[in-house]
């Protein structure tokens, strides 16, 4: 029996899958046609100082990982991370509650914040599924003063263009990474895309949005 190793509660629409980790490696954990295994490190005493207490979860399947997941105990503002990510059509997301740490696995909905990878796409909602991905971001950076301008201005963003299909039809967005103040607005004719807030490294980059599906 391995019930001691993980806790599961599910509702009446077999939806939800919450399970409780136990650090080290857990493996051959099902829910509808996933199968996945986790590794949960917690930084201890061993560690360099400022690691102490962090902690890092990696998420794998078959093909290799699908998210990762780091707590700062220190709560760095200067770091962004995000606690709940996407693969495929299911939301994966990082929980902590009285010290107990849980992977909860629920299929992908409307309204609800997540991050989403540019190494996949992912599918939103039950019926009539939207398929969202990013297609392509690039770094800009350059001078924007005139040659003669002796107070030289750089400037450094990231150009995004999501791709969102719905029932075959395909539409391509672009933005800049300094559009998202505040709360950045995409409206299409039945969906609303609300970008949050973004993550870009040198070989992938993470955008924080929640889909809305507008009333009819």
């Amino acid at each position: 029996m391995t019930v001691f190793l993980i806790s599961i509660s599910i509702n009446a629409q077999d939806s939800i899958k919450k399970i409780l980790l136990n650090e080290g490696t857990m493996s051959d954990i099902k829910h509808r046609e996933l199968t996945l295994s986790t590794f949960l490190h917690e930084y201890n005493e061993k560690s360099e100082a400022h690691l102490i207490g962090d902690l890092y979860l990696r998420v794998d399947n078959e093909h290799g990982t699908i998210a990762q997941f780091y707590v700062d105990k220190n709560n760095d503002k200067s770091t962004i991370e995000y606690y709940t990510k996407i693969h495929k059509n299911y939301f994966l997301t990082f929980k902590i509650e009285n010290n107990d740490k849980y992977l909860i696995i629920e299929q992908a909905q409307f309204g609800k914040p997540f991050a989403l990878s540019s190494k996949e796409s992912a599918l939103i909602g039950n019926e009539n599924n939207i398929e969202i991905e990013i297609a392509d971001y690039i770094y800009e950076w350059g001078d924007d003063t005139p040659p003669e301008d002796k107070n030289m201005s750089c400037y450094d963003d990231v150009k995004y263009t999501l791709k969102v299909k719905e029932n075959d039809i395909v539409k391509k967005l672009s933005f800049y990474s300094s559009d998202i103040k505040g709360n950045y607005i995409i409206e299409l004719i039945n969906y609303s895309i609300i970008i949050l807030s973004d993550k870009h490294e040198h070989s992938s980059v993470l955008i924080e949005m929640i889909m809305n599906k507008k009333e009819e």
